[in-house]
């Protein structure tokens, strides 16, 4: 599911790829699934959370309260002659993915549902409008998250 729910990038950064691995260590707090409300100080202290290795990365930016629509980011730096290529793909959590994929599915199943039941297009199209917002809810809740985390990272490996 695309739908402007991720993106992905090419980026040539002057750095080498030992160089930004080293600046992804020191910024990128292993990920152990705790809640936010159990960091403890320190942990604020990267900007991301994640695993990190020399086959690539997949981080998110730290947060001080919970955000279903912040991107996780997912690279591959390569070596390039001045510096090196990142690839990068921002996309929305699968948990997001699926619980959205279920709000399509139901919010489908009560308009047609619907239209069979009283056979008229407002009852079809209530739940289609109720979907169309909800899409652009989420889409611009994420474009907004992506913006903070993208320009986050490129001040870290650019």
């Amino acid at each position: 599911m695309h739908l402007g729910l991720s993106q992905n990038e090419l980026l040539i950064s002057p750095l080498s790829p030992e160089e930004i691995f080293r600046r992804l260590e020191i910024s990128v707090k292993p990920a152990n699934f705790q809640s936010h409300t159990r960091f403890s100080k320190e942990d604020y202290e990267y900007l991301f959370n994640g695993k990190c290795s020399l086959k690539g990365f997949s981080i998110s930016k730290v947060v001080s309260r919970p955000d279903n629509f912040l991107p996780r980011i997912s690279g591959k730096v390569e070596g390039a002659s001045n510096g090196s290529l990142i690839s990068l793909r921002f996309s929305l959590f699968p948990s997001v993915k699926v619980f959205f994929s279920f709000w399509i599915f139901l919010m489908s199943m009560l308009s047609l549902s619907l239209y069979h039941q009283n056979n008229d297009l407002f009852s079809f199209l209530m739940p289609v409008v109720v979907l169309l917002v909800s899409y652009l809810v989420v889409r611009s809740r994420f474009q907004k998250a992506l913006k903070k985390s993208r320009k986050e990272l490129l001040r870290l490996i650019t």
